[in-house]
């Protein structure tokens, strides 16, 4: 019995070509991510996306397009009463052309360029979140914003910033609720897309990505004991901090 564990651990890290080290930290990264969104509503790809890029970049986007849907799933089953579809529905139509788009990009563009793209989609998150602009919420800025989410989505698997950039001034619970709903819906766009045009989604990548589910379900549960207790500000911060550090350490790999 231990002589075929052994082998079958030897084997594993074989086939998911990663070493002990780099799958610890992305799932680190993952459950960090899970963590800020079930606190924050939304987060996960932000600090996921350029942490992982730069220990296993061929997980990027997938892998966190993956438990987007999963986290986003189980905030949509607790917020679903603040659920207003009418709210998002014609971001989602935008979302469309925008995920095509991004799959293009993703397909064609050389990795350094991609890095390039993730860490400034990074930082226009984190500028996003400081300072919180007040744009004009009608269905041209609606429609828009999901375009530039399908983008992101498909390039870092970051599409909310610009949703967040519109709907921040709803009140917490429903902002919560409008936005998995969105994250869940658009994610499975997501994945047909990367699976269809960029043949992505096979099964090394979601054998690779299952392994990390119980540092996410560990993560995501965390935030839900410790959220009640956390100072909103001193989560933001930290998270803000660590995401303009991984971008500035992508900036600095992309242009090395």
């Amino acid at each position: 019995m231990l002589e075929w564990l052994c082998d079958f651990w030897q084997g594993w890290w074989v086939w998911s070509e990663l070493t002990p080290l780099n799958w610890l930290g992305v799932g680190l990264a993952l459950a960090l991510g899970a963590f800020v969104q079930r606190t924050t509503g939304f987060g996960m790809a932000v600090v996921g996306a350029p942490l992982i890029l730069l220990v296993a970049p061929r997980l990027v986007p997938v892998v966190l397009v993956f438990y987007g849907l999963l986290v986003s799933c189980l905030v949509v089953r607790r917020y679903w009463q603040q659920v207003e579809m009418r709210d998002i529905s014609t971001a989602l139509i935008g979302k469309v052309p925008g995920t095509i788009l991004g799959v293009w990009l993703l397909v064609i563009a050389p990795m350094a360029i991609l890095e390039l793209l993730i860490a400034g989609i990074v930082l226009f998150a984190v500028v996003v979140t400081l300072f919180r602009w007040r744009l004009p919420v009608n269905r041209v800025s609606m429609f828009g914003a999901g375009f530039v989410s399908g983008i992101f989505g498909s390039v870092a698997a970051i599409g909310g910033p610009p949703m967040v950039l519109l709907m921040h001034g709803m009140p917490m619970e429903r902002l919560r609720g409008n936005l998995a709903a969105f994250f869940l819906i658009s994610s499975i766009m997501t994945l047909a897309a990367l699976a269809t045009m960029a043949g992505q989604v096979h099964f090394w990548t979601l054998g690779v990505s299952l392994s990390f589910l119980p540092l996410v379900v560990a993560g995501h549960a965390l935030g839900a004991v410790l959220a009640p207790y956390i100072p909103r500000g001193l989560l933001q911060a930290g998270s803000l901090g660590l995401c303009a550090l991984a971008a500035f350490s992508l900036l600095v790999k992309a242009l090395g």
